[in-house]
């Protein structure tokens, strides 16, 4: 009996002298828990993204834009002491085919600074752009060459450096591209090359003999801007 009352003695005093989690630990592992939750909500969130991304610009922005999207929702719903705005771009009138190793940022496609842009063919002599007639628009074509990846913005200034109204349907930056009628067409060049370029500029918005500029804006995927002028005469 005196044996039990000993252990029973001992017991209480384990229990009463027992180690209580800090307060630090506890906060330690309930953030660690939201975490796993928003990371959860994150992947959700991406999923709802490419799917909404597929229906509205095919598979090839889709895979494009999929992993900027994800970068962003990530950072959208898990805190941080110190980030930044983060914004997902839009979907653009055009661009080329997504294909294996030419998503858009590879490094193996980019360089330190800023597009390198030229107008023509690299090794041959610039020539002026041509332009026609064709039905009820002017259609003026040259070429680009693009030495890295990047979102390419173009526009047609007058002389005093006023955009004029373009029409997608029927121009062509590489391949057709499509939309309503705007001021500049965005097409992202995912593979660096020489381009043939073709703008449909509706009738009235060119004056004969005078004189235009196609205005060509590149931004690689780290930010850097680059920008040329190709004149023509209508």
């Amino acid at each position: 009996m005196s044996d039990n009352r000993g252990l029973r003695s001992i017991e209480r005093q384990l229990r009463a002298q027992r180690p209580e989690p800090s307060d630090g630990l506890m906060h330690s592992i309930v953030p660690r828990r939201q975490q796993r939750r928003q990371l959860a909500f994150a992947g959700a969130l991406t999923a709802a993204l490419a799917v909404s991304l597929s229906a509205v610009g095919g598979a090839s922005y889709a895979a494009t834009s999929l992993t900027h999207a994800a970068k962003a929702a990530v950072k959208l719903v898990v805190p941080h002491a110190h980030h930044g705005v983060v914004v997902v771009q839009g979907l653009t009138a055009g661009g080329d085919q997504y294909r294996p190793g030419y998503g858009f940022g590879d490094k193996n496609h980019e360089h330190t600074g800023p597009p390198g842009l030229k107008s023509g063919t690299p090794g041959e002599k610039t020539r002026p752009a041509h332009v026609k007639h064709s039905g009820t628009a002017m259609v003026v074509s040259t070429t680009l060459t693009v030495d890295e990846q990047a979102g390419l913005y173009f526009s047609v200034l007058d002389a005093s450096g006023k955009p004029l109204l373009l029409s997608q349907k029927g121009s062509k930056i590489g391949t057709r591209v499509s939309g309503p009628q705007t001021k500049t067409i965005h097409y992202v060049l995912l593979v660096p090359r020489t381009i043939p370029l073709t703008l449909r500029i509706p009738s009235g918005r060119l004056v004969p003999g005078h004189t235009y500029t196609i205005r060509v804006i590149a931004v690689d995927a780290e930010g850097n801007k680059s920008s040329t002028r190709i004149p023509f005469t209508a």
